[in-house]
């Protein structure tokens, strides 16, 4: 009884120093403390007047952001793609960074000759309006404040059924599965949610997305078939990058949505939703 006493005050302390150094990240989004904690001390802060600054507040304003003016955007000076978010609309703060592909690429004039197979090309207009408009979503959601808050839920939840199965070996491995599949549900449920919201904005975003998860997909193979690794499949679908669903995922999502109804219908929502209903329903009833 002592030991199992102590176990849950070592639990205790754990989740609750596991949480507090997530969210102080979260909390302080322009500390450069908080951005050194998650590998974004690279970066340069772009001017207020920036058009590109201009334009990431108004798309999110667009989402519901109720401070647009407190969305910092950064410049990624590390070779890196795409962006990322940090902060959460519940504290009235966020910093957005985006490497310099995408930046370049507000900027470039259309070309008809620029495809998504052509490696070396920065993304197009739309692509840069779906990426911002994708970390926006994570902002106005507060999706950083979900996953941090997952973690002590988590951690205390898995204990409470391990100690509940008289197989130690067996209650660790199943505490262990409900940690990690529950963190990757929860990961790839928000960005499905985020390319969701992006999309729903318009055609134009959509097609921005589309565009976007294509040309990954297709730079991927490229890989594939120059470095002949395994944890890129044959479609493009990178394995290392478990917080991401795979991208022939996310574009199978796009494709069923129907923008030009009012509520933005989504075959592929429905069917996430009907199948995670159903899965919790076979949990419960046995």
């Amino acid at each position: 009884m002592a030991s199992l006493s102590f176990a849950r005050r070592v639990l205790y302390g754990c989740s609750t120093t596991m949480f507090l150094s997530a969210t102080f990240p979260v909390a302080m989004p322009h500390s450069s403390t908080a951005l050194k904690a998650i590998g974004a001390q690279d970066t340069t802060q772009l001017e207020e007047a920036d058009p590109f600054v201009i334009h990431a507040r108004e798309i999110a304003k667009k989402l519901g952001v109720r401070h647009p003016e407190n969305v910092n955007i950064l410049l990624d000076e590390s070779d890196g793609e795409g962006g990322g978010a940090l902060g959460a609309d519940l504290v009235g703060r966020a910093s957005i960074w985006i490497s310099k592909s995408v930046y370049r690429g507000f900027y470039q004039a259309p070309s008809e000759e620029s495809t998504v197979h052509d490696l070396e090309a920065d993304p197009a207009r739309e692509e840069v309006d779906f990426i911002l408009a994708h970390e926006c979503a994570h902002i106005a959601n507060n999706h950083s404040i979900k996953m941090t808050s997952f973690i002590p839920i988590s951690m205390l939840s898995s204990y409470a059924v391990a100690t509940k199965v008289p197989n130690k070996l067996l209650g660790a491995v199943l505490g262990f599965s409900m940690i990690a599949g529950g963190g990757l549900y929860l990961s790839w449920h928000m960005e499905h949610e985020a390319d969701h919201i992006a999309a729903a904005l318009g055609k134009t975003f959509r097609e921005g997305g589309l565009s976007t998860f294509e040309r990954s997909r297709t730079r991927n193979c490229f890989l594939k078939s120059y470095f002949d690794t395994r944890m890129i499949t044959k479609d493009g679908n990178y394995l290392g990058d478990t917080s991401h669903p795979w991208l022939t995922t996310r574009i199978h999502h796009l494709e069923h949505m129907e923008c030009e109804e009012h509520d933005h219908a989504c075959i592929f929502c429905s069917w996430f939703t009907e199948t995670l209903k159903k899965g919790l329903n076979i949990v419960w009833n046995h």
